[in-house]
């Protein structure tokens, strides 16, 4: 999500996950019914409910598109189904949350994880969505095969895909002009010279961070790693079983060197809302994320007024962009009246209509071609330079263990000080595959 909404939160931040999850009204939300509660709520109504925690409310990208959808489905199956809310704030909490009711048997109905990878974690417990597609030919015409693949395993699949994950980077245009930078670096060997440029004029030159699985941070590294082909493949590899090659470990070293002299001190044990903040007030001058982001640049309750005139995109190094698809939304329900509710709420989120609307306000690149959307010219300036990359990578989350992606926060902050080597760090990585 998040992904990205792999999309982390605070009150001035974006989420990831961003994206890259439900409705955050007061009015519809609560924690999710048990089973015993929803038997008898729907035994004496008549009204199927669907229990959905989500991590989109609040200050999160997507909370207001989630909000106006979950009420409107809530108002079409009136007397039928209903979303039950469950506000969980934050990333992490989210994914920690689920962790839980995953080992209590206790999943709720509908789960979108915003770019974390926990199929591999909980598709024991998830309904494989296979033959309900096969019987909605329509319906399965409509996913992107790339969408399709990432959330499949073993030919059976377990989410339901609706974005496209499209990342490179935002740099500000004013502070690289101040430093006499004129146009992006084509080699990670040129963009340390930039930043070394930058540092000589008093700028500071890149957001990063170590929380929550340092997303700006790794989103870098993975860039880093995916400029060879080795790397590529290394980085569109589902739960690889070691991180200790020569691409990884080259990265680590580039991203030590950037944590001790190319970013701001609160970086270390910072969260990303920290790195967002950090670059929309022109603290730092480059930010990696993706498209979700671009509505904030015109948000002048958090930039200046001119701030979105400042901001172009850029491939990464070597011609990288994340360009993939996205774990999307599966399905825990037990009962086949409880699937059937679930599987109406899922068609509805991910349907042409709901990505037209989360692209439009959200900027969020849907899984599927969408005509007609008015969106920032930054977003599709992002849609242009993934589809023309020479590297074309999947994100850590999406791919990576949870174990290992929970490890990134534990290493970066060790990395940073030297207390361990890039080759420890890559160690420490294969140690955290479980």
């Amino acid at each position: 999500m998040k992904k990205i909404t792999r999309i982390l939160s605070s009150v001035m931040a974006i989420s990831m996950l961003s994206m890259p999850l439900a409705a955050c009204s007061s009015s519809e939300s609560a924690s999710p019914a048990s089973p015993a509660e929803s038997q008898s709520s729907t035994a004496s109504s008549g009204v199927i409910e669907i229990s959905f925690p989500t991590f989109m409310c609040g200050t999160a990208s997507q909370t207001e598109w989630c909000a106006q959808r979950v009420e409107a489905f809530n108002t079409e199956y009136e007397g039928k189904y209903k979303v039950v809310v469950e506000e969980i704030p934050g990333d992490q909490n989210y994914i920690d949350k689920l962790k839980v009711l995953y080992s209590a048997d206790d999943l709720p109905d509908v789960i979108v994880t915003g770019g974390y990878n926990l199929i591999d974690m909980m598709k024991d417990k998830l309904v494989d969505l296979t033959p309900y597609l096969d019987e909605d030919t329509e319906w399965k015409g409509q996913l992107s095969s790339v969408g399709v693949n990432v959330n499949s395993r073993d030919g059976q699949l377990y989410a339901i895909p609706y974005i496209r994950q499209v990342i490179g980077y935002y740099y500000n245009k004013d502070l690289f002009a101040q430093a006499g930078i004129e146009a992006p670096p084509e080699t990670w060997e040129e963009f340390e010279a930039d930043c070394d440029k930058l540092l000589a004029t008093g700028i500071t030159p890149i957001s990063m961070d170590t929380a929550d699985s340092g997303w700006c941070t790794s989103l870098l590294m993975g860039a880093m790693i995916g400029q060879t082909d080795t790397g590529e493949k290394f980085m569109n590899t589902n739960q690889p079983d070691s991180f200790v090659n020569d691409d990884v470990i080259q990265a680590a070293a580039r991203i030590q060197k950037m944590f001790q002299n190319y970013t701001t001190t609160d970086a270390i044990g910072g969260e990303y809302g920290a790195a967002a903040n950090n670059f929309f007030n022109e603290k730092t001058a480059i930010i990696a994320n993706g498209p979700w982001m671009v509505s904030k640049f015109y948000d002048t309750s958090i930039v200046s007024d001119d701030f979105a005139d400042k901001i172009a995109v850029a491939a990464y190094p070597g011609n990288v962009m994340y360009n993939s698809g996205q774990v999307g939304w599966s399905i825990a329900s037990k009962t086949p009246e409880k699937i059937e509710a679930s599987l109406a709420f899922v068609k509805f989120m991910t349907s042409e209509e709901s990505q037209k609307m989360d692209l439009e306000m959200c900027s969020v690149v849907p899984d599927r071609s969408i005509e007609g959307a008015d969106v920032y010219p930054l977003v599709n300036d992002t849609i242009a330079l993934a589809d023309k990359a020479s590297h074309s990578i999947n994100d850590y989350q999406s791919l990576w263990q949870a174990s290992v992606v929970d490890e990134v926060s534990v290493q970066y902050p060790l990395l940073a000080d030297g207390s361990i080597s890039p080759e420890e760090f890559a160690e420490a990585l294969t140690g955290a595959i479980s």
